[in-house]
This record gives C-alpha cells, structure tokens and sequence, in this order.
C-alpha cells in the first residue's frame, strides 16, 4: 500500500515537471506563435518560426508566419552582464514577454498588447493546470486498479 502511495505521488511530480518543462522551442518563440493565433484565428499549430533579429543590446525580434501573415514579437534586453549561456543561446538575454507586437501595418502596444499578453497567459496557465490535472488523474487510476489486484 505504502509502495502505491509513493509511486503514484512520484507519478504527479513527474507528471508537473513535464507540464512546466513543455517544449525545446524557446518560450519566446511560443509565446509569440501563441499571441499570432490569438490574434489572427488562424490555429497555433499552423504558425512556424521565421526567424530571429538581434539587434544588440537594445531588442531582439522573433518572427512567425502562417498562411502568408507574418508576425513580429519585440523582446527588450534584460542581461546584466551576458554570460555563457546568453552567447550560445541568445534570445536568453531577452524579456519572455513582447513589448510590442507587429502583425503587417498593424503595431500592438500599450493596452491593447497587455490584454493580449494577458490573454495568452491565461491560456498558457490554464493549459499546464490541465495537462497537471490529466497526470493525476492517470496517477490515481494507477493506484485504485494497483490496490483493486492487490485485494483480490
């Protein structure tokens, strides 16, 4: 029983850790194609990186398109002091949220990007609590047909 109990606990926590680790794709990057079906309708799936623009130290832009839209997050720099991390992996040394957003002619700041900003943690909160509540879930039917065998 006491076995069940750890593995099924063991099983939530792994199952959190990989709800927060989410892709290899930078979150940058993610949130922008987030922000780009948000904005457009067009399914998140269908939005492909289109490339980065670092313009050092002052922002770097992160691009994405979709059936011929392009969009472009703007991160502002945050680095201190880059160290080795910021030069293998450079968007490191940039905000995780834009601070302007460009769809064509169109530019996004102020209110109307911290309510899509906004919008679009709400969906990246809500999609992690989801995926965390699925874990358990499994981790609880786990334990009941493990304790159902181990009755009979």
């Amino acid at each position: 029983m006491e076995f069940i109990r750890r593995w099924a606990a063991g099983l939530a926590i792994s199952g959190m850790l990989a709800a927060c680790s989410g892709p290899q794709e930078d979150p940058r990057v993610s949130f922008c194609r987030g922000l780009a079906a948000d904005l457009t309708g067009v399914d998140v799936a269908q939005w492909r990186h289109a490339g980065d623009r670092i313009v050092e130290p002052e922002y770097a832009e992160v691009k994405v398109s979709a059936s011929g839209q392009t969009l472009s997050c703007f991160y502002e720099y945050e680095a201190v002091e880059p160290g080795a991390m910021e030069h293998a992996t450079p968007l490191l040394a940039y905000a995780t949220l834009p601070y302007r957003v460009r769809m064509g002619d169109r530019v996004l700041e102020g209110r109307e990007l911290t309510a899509a900003v906004k919008g679009q943690q709400v969906h990246w909160g809500k999609a992690v609590l989801d995926k965390v509540q699925r874990d358990l879930d499994r981790a609880v039917e786990a334990a009941r047909q493990g304790l159902d065998e181990a009755a009979r």
